[in-house]
C-alpha cells in the first residue's frame, strides 16, 4: 500500500521541523512499481520495488541547497537538513530565486485507479505471454516491458504549503523484429487505468507491422504527403508547445517572438483545425492537482483554431512582467477529427505512412525547425493504398509548417511518442493526421 496523505504529512512536518534555514521546501515521491521485461521472445527479468525519497531544499536569501534522503529516521532527516543548509550557504546567489510558496488551494483531481494499483503478477505475466506467443507464431523476435505502478507526490514548505496526490500508471512497450533484421514494428501505450491497456491488441499491431515492413526498398527523399500515426504526431506537438516559453519570446529568441518586439500572442500561427490545450481533468490523461513546485495546475488553452492563446511564464518571469505564473502542465491534448486511418490513407495519391519518429533534435529555434528519423515501419502509399515497405528516412520539418499543412485527423487517443513522451508524469492525447508536403531530406539504412 502506498503512503496515505496522513503519513506523508507526518513525514514532511517532521522534516520541516528539523530545518534551520530561512525557508525550506520538502518534496516526497515514491510508491510501488512492478514489471516484467522480455527479449528474444523470453522473459528476462521480473520484479517489484517499493520505496520513497525526500528532497529537502534549504534556502537563505538567494542561496539554496538540496539534499535527497531515502532513510527517514530522525537522525537521517536532521543530517540531511544540515547538509542542505551547508550546501546553501556555500552556493552563489541565484538572482532569479523566488520565495517559496505558502498555502495553496488545489482542485479535487483523481489520476489514481484501483485496477492499476492492484495489478497482479499474473496480469503482467499474461500480458507478456500474449506478446511472446504472437511473436513465435508470426516468426518475429519481440522485446519490451510491462510495468504497473502506484505512486504519491507530496510537497510542503515552511511557509504553510502542503499538497498530496497519488496516481497510477500501466505502461506497455514492445519492439518486434523479423529474424533477418530488415523488418521492425513498435507499439507503446501508457494509461492511468489498467482497463484501458490492451496488451493483446498492441502486440498484434507491432508484430504485424514488423512482418509487413520486411525487406524495404528505398525511395527518393523529397516532399511527401504523410499519414502520421499518433506516436509520430505527438512528437510534433510536444516540440511546439515545449518551445512556447514567454521569456524566450519576450527576449526575441523564439518563433513566438514578434518582429520589432513583443510576442505573437493572439496571432494565427497554424491551421484553423488545430486546438492544443492542457487539462488536468481530461478523462484519458488525469494529472495531479499541483506541479513540481506546488503550483495548482489548471486548464490552459495553448492554441485554439490555430491562434496562439498562451505562453508559459516561470514564477520569476511572471513577476518581472506582471503576469500570473504558469503551472507546469501534466498533459498535452490535441483535438482530432472524424476520419479513420483508412480515410487518411485513402486520401493520399502518393505519400508515406509513418509509425513513429526518433532522435529528434532542434535545428533552428526561430522557426522551430527540427530533424529526426523515421523508425519501426515506414510504408509507401500509392493511389490511396499502402503498397510496400520503404527504408527509413531523415526528415527536417517545423511543427509549425506541418500543422499549417494539416489536412485531416482521426479521433484523439492516449499516446506515447516515439521519443518516449507521454508516460506517467506527462500524458499526451492526440490523433493520427494527414499532412501535406512533409520534407524528407535523405535516406537511412537504420531499421
Amino acid at each position: 500500500m502506498i503512503w496515505t496523505r496522513e503519513q506523508a504529512k507526518a513525514l514532511t512536518d517532521r522534516a520541516l521541523s528539523y530545518s534551520k534555514a530561512e525557508e525550506t521546501q520538502v518534496v516526497l515521491t515514491g510508491g510501488d512499481r512492478a514489471n516484467v521485461r522480455f527479449a528474444r521472445n523470453s522473459v528476462t527479468t521480473a520484479g517489484a520495488s517499493s520505496g520513497y525519497s525526500l528532497a529537502i531544499v534549504a534556502k537563505f536569501g538567494q542561496k539554496s541547497g538540496t539534499v535527497t534522503a531515502s532513510e527517514f529516521s530522525d537522525a537521517s532527516l536532521q543530517r540531511a537538513a544540515r547538509n542542505a543548509e551547508e550546501i546553501a550557504r556555500l552556493s552563489p546567489d541565484n538572482p532569479e530565486a523566488m520565495p517559496m510558496l505558502g498555502a495553496q488551494t488545489y482542485a479535487a483531481l483523481n489520476p489514481y485507479f484501483e485496477d492499476a494499483a492492484g495489478a497482479t503478477p499474473d496480469w503482467r505475466a499474461n500480458a507478456v505471454k500474449a506478446a511472446i506467443d504472437e511473436a513465435r507464431t508470426k516468426n518475429v523476435v519481440a522485446a519490451g516491458f510491462v510495468e504497473t505502478s502506484a505512486q504519491i507526490q507530496a510537497v510542503a514548505t515552511s511557509k504553510g504549503q502542503f499538497g498530496y496526490g497519488r496516481f497510477t500508471a500501466a505502461d506497455y512497450n514492445l519492439t518486434a523484429r523479423t529474424p533477418d533484421g530488415s523488418g521492425s514494428g513498435w507499439a507503446s501505450k501508457s494509461y492511468n487505468e489498467l482497463r484501458l491497456l490492451d496488451p493483446v491488441r498492441l502486440a498484434g499491431a507491432a508484430i504485424d507491422k514488423a512482418a509487413r515492413s520486411q525487406n524495404p526498398t528505398a525511395i527518393e527523399p523529397g516532399k511527401y504527403t504523410v499519414v502520421l500515426e499518433p506516436a509520430a504526431m505527438a512528437d510534433l506537438i510536444v516540440n511546439l508547445i515545449f518551445a512556447a516559453d514567454a521569456r524566450q519570446s519576450d527576449e526575441g529568441r523564439s518563433f513566438f517572438s514578434k518582429k520589432g518586439g513583443g510576442t505573437r500572442l493572439g496571432e494565427q500561427i497554424v491551421g484553423e483545425k488545430v486546438r492544443l490545450y492542457s487539462d488536468p481533468a481530461h478523462p484519458l490523461a488525469p494529472s495531479l492537482p499541483f506541479d513540481g513546485q506546488g503550483l495548482p495546475v489548471k486548464k490552459i488553452d495553448w492554441i485554439d483554431k490555430g491562434v496562439l492563446k498562451n505562453l508559459s511564464y516561470s514564477r520569476f518571469w511572471a513577476q518581472k512582467q506582471g503576469k500570473e505564473p504558469t503551472p507546469n502542465p501534466g498533459n498535452l491534448i490535441m483535438d482530432g477529427g472524424t476520419a479513420t486511418m483508412d480515410d487518411l490513407i485513402r486520401g493520399v495519391e502518393r505519400g508515406v505512412l509513418v509509425t513513429r519518429f526518433w532522435y529528434i533534435r532542434s535545428l533552428d529555434p526561430q522557426t522551430l525547425l527540427v530533424t529526426g528519423l523515421t523508425r519501426d515501419g515506414l510504408f509507401l502509399i500509392e493511389k490511396g493504398k499502402v503498397t510496400r515497405p520503404v527504408k527509413n528516412m531523415r526528415w527536417n520539418e517545423s511543427p509549425v509548417f506541418a500543422l499549417n499543412n494539416l489536412d485531416a485527423m482521426t479521433a484523439p487517443e492516449r499516446t506515447v511518442s516515439g521519443e518516449g513522451v507521454g508516460g506517467s508524469g506527462f500524458a499526451v492525447v492526440c490523433p493520427a493526421a494527414r499532412i501535406r508536403e512533409f520534407t524528407f531530406t535523405s535516406g537511412s539504412d537504420a531499421v
